[in-house]
């Protein structure tokens, strides 16, 4: 298995708004991370085109943008903080009066003046762990992205996600490499910009277990299952919250049993589901990661890739994380 990550001065720099979604995460992860002696490789650069296959240009230009034009309206230095719900349409209103609500949902979604190479960084490690699966003849990859991805939509930044990192990279796989994908999504949250990007095709598959109620609400109900070709390619297995490993783990069996024989697993990889994280509402434990990754060995799909989500119990994101890698060795030693 190999390891891709974000080149640590550039983490550094990128001190988000957020109180939970901190540089403090991948500097916890790295520790353990290190520790299972897997190759290390750093990000190519792939350029603006495979963002683009994902996310509409105005929105990427609003992100490249957003802070420095955000200054010279004399706004709050510290970042971009959204003063209103996101809206595609403007009606009379000023554009330069919205700008901080034009592609954010909610207050968490701050741009300060690293966002932009830290989002368009944590996509190339993501394209460059792809390029690494498909080339060196691994059967896992794990790319340690900040910040993570799964809520940002086309045209909308929200949940601490500005580009949606999965999303580039499974469309990087299905148009440059022809593989038929499966996205898992383990976050605590339902990867509602995951979801909406891919609702109306059948490759990729989506599948989201997920705590409900819960942020982001309106999204991730099991009778969301796609449309037109999407139909029944989008799979929602919501769970109540307080759900432990046993629950969990027969979830993930569940959803698993209805792949179709893809080529490769995309695992949006969250541990906020740990039972002392402080965001979430599940309560499971450093040994339930490992059973996760167990059952996701014994999918026996060839190529699975790992890109990091949210998770943000600081002392425990490291071990929790390391214990999902695991867990996926000893399955596939188990097969």
């Amino acid at each position: 298995m190999d390891l891709t990550g974000n080149d640590w001065n550039m983490l550094a720099m990128y001190a988000s708004m957020s109180y939970e979604e901190t540089p403090a995460r991948i500097e916890a992860i790295l520790k353990h991370v290190k520790q299972l002696q897997w190759k290390v490789f750093s990000p190519l650069d792939h350029g603006w085109t495979p963002i683009e296959q994902v996310h509409k240009a105005e929105y990427i230009e609003y992100i490249k943008r957003a802070y420095h034009d955000w200054l010279k309206l004399k706004g709050n230095p510290d970042g971009v903080f959204p003063d209103g719900s996101a809206v595609r349409e403007f009606g009379n209103l000023r554009r330069q009066k919205t700008i901080s609500s034009i592609s954010a949902v909610n207050p968490t979604t701050v741009i300060v003046e690293g966002t932009p190479v830290a989002a368009y960084q944590a996509c190339q490690v993501a394209l460059t762990a792809a390029d690494i699966l498909m080339t060196e003849g691994d059967s896992a990859v794990f790319a340690l992205t900040r910040p993570p991805g799964h809520h940002a939509h086309p045209d909308i930044c929200a949940g601490y996600c500005f580009f949606n990192n999965v999303a580039v990279v499974v469309e990087y796989l299905i148009t440059q490499y022809k593989q038929k994908v499966a996205i898992i999504d383990i976050d605590y949250h339902h990867g509602n910009g995951t979801q909406d990007i891919f609702y109306t095709r059948k490759n990729p598959l989506y599948i989201s277990i997920h705590g409900l109620p819960d942020y982001p609400y309106y999204w991730g109900a099991s009778s969301e299952t796609g449309e037109g070709d999407g139909e029944g390619y989008n799979i929602n297995h919501p769970l109540p919250l307080g759900s432990q490993d046993p629950e969990y783990v027969e979830a993930l069996k569940t959803v698993l049993s209805r792949l179709d024989n893809p080529d490769v697993i995309v695992v949006s990889l969250g541990v906020d589901t740990f039972k002392e994280d402080p965001i979430g509402g599940f309560f499971l434990t450093t040994e339930g990661y490992f059973k996760i990754g167990q059952c996701l060995a014994a999918s026996n799909v060839k190529k699975c890739l790992f890109v990091m989500e949210g998770g943000y119990n600081i002392e425990h994101i490291g071990v929790n994380v390391t214990s999902v890698l695991r867990g996926y060795e000893d399955g596939l030693n188990l097969i």
